[in-house]
């Protein structure tokens, strides 16, 4: 109780600072709503299109497999071994499988 008496003037700052933003959108921000025309409807995909077509268009050559650094790279993975996946029942006591 004794942080809130020392803290009075923070406090009000803080509530009128709440208010006067709530009076704000209240009466002075607009409410207009704009929706999209067609012509701007149909062309949202576009980009998407485009980047599709231009992604068609790379090629890769297949010299790149046969080149002597690639051929140098080594394989550094390790299989996994086969594990049980969960339990029998997952909502039994832990402990009790």
């Amino acid at each position: 109780m004794d942080t809130l008496k020392n803290n009075k003037g923070t406090l009000a700052a803080i509530i009128i600072f709440i208010v006067a933003m709530f009076l704000y959108n209240l009466f002075f921000k607009s409410e207009t709503i704009t929706l999209p025309s067609e012509a701007l409807a149909v062309s949202i995909g576009d980009d998407v299109i485009k980047m599709r077509e231009e992604l068609q268009a790379v090629t890769l050559s297949q010299n790149v497999f046969s080149s002597p650094s690639f051929l140098l790279l080594v394989d550094f993975s390790t299989e996994v071994p086969q594990q049980q996946v969960g339990r029998p029942n997952p909502f039994n006591i832990i402990g009790r499988d």
